[in-house]
């Protein structure tokens, strides 16, 4: 990929990109990690929509993985309730198998493994959001399936749960974080309308990165 600069700063190419997500897609949703780079793109994201399409619903999707540091949880939890009344808020809490490099015996760990709640590293969440196996509207997850697997499923299912119309999942992935984050945007194959920070996941499922040409210090 060659670089291109523009006339106008990445900011401005962001707000471009939104105008191009809420007019193409009728569902959007926000993966959120807790990370500086997801928590950025949601406020943007909030406030866009406010401006633009107050009427536009916006759904935030947090994948919990367990034992994560106690400040993320925490500002996880502030943004949740901050917010929950102005999106559709989905804190998943679901067993699901995660790679692990601590154990030369066993490839994968399961955060939340309902078989070994004594081994939670913390209590499971107690909010109205929280999806564990109690409650788990998500009928495209698979017991113990990969993290990855969980995260593209969600998609499927928040499609059919929306009418099954074109549905959009936003990250806040950059390519000047890793050179295969770098590559991911080079594959052409599976883009949206020639723009290389858009790409499928499944049928009307699509996955968008309009952070993708910022770097840390735009952040």
């Amino acid at each position: 990929m060659v670089r291109e600069y523009l006339e106008q700063n990445v900011y401005e190419a962001l707000m471009d990109r939104f105008k191009l997500l809420f007019e193409e897609f009728d569902n959007i949703y926000v993966s959120f990690s807790g990370g500086k780079d997801s928590g950025l793109l949601l406020n943007l994201v909030l406030d866009y929509r406010n401006k633009y399409y107050p009427e536009k619903s916006i759904g935030v999707f947090h994948q919990d993985f367990e034992p994560q540091y106690t400040v993320t949880t925490e500002y996880i939890e502030r943004t949740f309730e901050k917010i929950k009344d102005q999106v559709e808020p989905y804190w998943v809490c679901l067993p699901m198998a995660t790679r692990t490099a601590m154990s030369s015996y066993e490839m994968f760990w399961y955060p939340w493994d309902d078989k070994k709640q004594e081994l939670w590293v913390r209590e499971m969440p107690k909010h109205e959001y929280v999806i564990n196996l109690e409650n788990n509207p998500i009928r495209t997850y698979r017991y113990k399936m990969h993290q990855e697997d969980l995260a593209k499923q969600f998609g499927r299912w928040y499609r059919v749960a929306h009418g099954t119309k074109k549905t959009v999942c936003l990250l806040g992935m950059r390519a000047d974080e890793s050179l295969q984050r770098y590559s991911g945007f080079l594959n052409t194959k599976y883009n949206y309308k020639d723009e290389c920070w858009i790409s499928k996941q499944f049928k009307d499922v699509w996955c968008a990165s309009p952070f993708y040409d910022w770097s840390t210090n735009d952040i």
